[in-house]
């Protein structure tokens, strides 16, 4: 594998972001995922508060009104959707964190505009 880090794309359109997810810059394949932005707004917040935090221990987990956060290594994140009772859905994904990072970056920036 390449030293070159991953290259990560998002698109908005209409309450979800599409996530395109690249090994490399030069890579033609990708993985992608489909998150409700009220998912993404809690995963991004998660993660904020947890690089505040210098020592984790792991597995971590959080559970949100509209989802369910578990991280057993700093690697992935397993995200399982809530519906309004609290229980859960059949709805789920597991991001690669350096996806979770550039999500909060992206944020970020979009609200520094």
């Amino acid at each position: 594998m390449s030293d070159e880090s991953p290259k990560v794309e998002f698109f908005a359109n209409n309450g979800i972001i599409e996530i395109r997810y690249f090994d490399t810059p030069k890579d033609e394949l990708y993985r992608s995922w489909k998150l409700p932005e009220s998912i993404a707004h809690e995963l991004i917040a998660w993660w904020i508060n947890l690089k505040k935090n210098k020592e984790i221990t792991f597995p971590l987990q959080k559970r949100t009104k509209v989802c369910e956060l578990t991280m057993h290594t700093e690697k992935n994140i397993e995200i399982k959707s809530l519906d309004c009772l609290g229980r859960t859905n059949m709805t789920g994904w597991s991001l690669p964190a350096v996806v979770v990072e550039k999500l909060a970056v992206r944020q970020k920036d979009t609200a520094d505009k």
